[in-house]
């Protein structure tokens, strides 16, 4: 049963665990968030129920998702996406390294193919690509690694792994961009914080929080440990 963290008239947000994919993918045999979430909502409250995706989180990252609940919603949820109205916060794990405590990188990345991965990844560019700007904040420094938060300004994909990556700062258990191995992690400590927004039907403030995950807290032990 995923956990509902905030529902109005118009939207619901769920929390994603980590190890799914945010919506289905070409392997229709996979789960995937969306699809589970959708039908344990038609399951409670009818096979009618309305859930429109407009966003996505890693495979491997948990946390905050918001959906829409009907039509009416769908294009003022897409406007703030695109118009990043809404400020998503992520807190993550990462090797130490000595840094202030906030910084901002501003870049532009672009999509690289990565052949012995056989994957598809993202690195700065000096032309082409597309603006990239996320804001980090040093929460907390322990002896093997750090508790950063990262606000992300624009929405590219893998923005915040790629960042911290190539500042050296990989994020414990990322299987594309260089990261400590020790300790292994048993997944990308990334985790989706919050989301807030003012809410384009009330007006109203909205902030939306997942608390960080057991994984994660277990991670941060190692971390502190001699």
């Amino acid at each position: 049963m995923f956990k509902i963290l905030f529902e109005d008239d118009w939207f619901l947000a769920a929390e994603k665990p980590a190890g799914l994919p945010s919506q289905a993918t070409v392997d229709k045999s996979r789960p995937d968030f969306f699809t589970q979430l959708k039908k344990q909502l038609q399951a409670e409250r009818g096979t009618d129920f309305y859930l429109a995706l407009h966003h996505r989180l890693d495979r491997d990252t948990s946390g905050v998702m918001i959906f829409a609940k009907n039509k009416e919603a769908n294009d003022p949820l897409a406007t703030m996406f695109k118009k990043h109205l809404i400020q998503k916060t992520y807190r993550c794990l990462t090797r130490n390294r000595k840094m202030p405590e906030t910084w901002e990188i501003q870049n532009h990345l672009g999509e690289v193919k990565d052949h012995k991965l056989k994957k598809t990844k993202m690195k700065s560019t000096t032309s082409g690509g597309d603006k990239a700007h996320t804001k980090f904040r040093l929460i907390e420094k322990y002896k093997h690694g750090m508790l950063v938060e990262a606000k992300p300004l624009t929405g590219r994909t893998h923005q915040i792994r790629v960042h911290l990556a190539e500042e050296h700062m990989g994020i414990f258990g990322d299987d594309i961009y260089p990261c400590n191995k020790t300790p292994l992690a048993p997944r990308l400590m990334l985790h989706a914080l919050s989301l807030e927004f003012v809410h384009p039907f009330t007006q109203a403030s909205i902030k939306i929080e997942s608390a960080l995950p057991e994984d994660m807290k277990e991670f941060i032990l190692l971390l502190q440990s001699t």
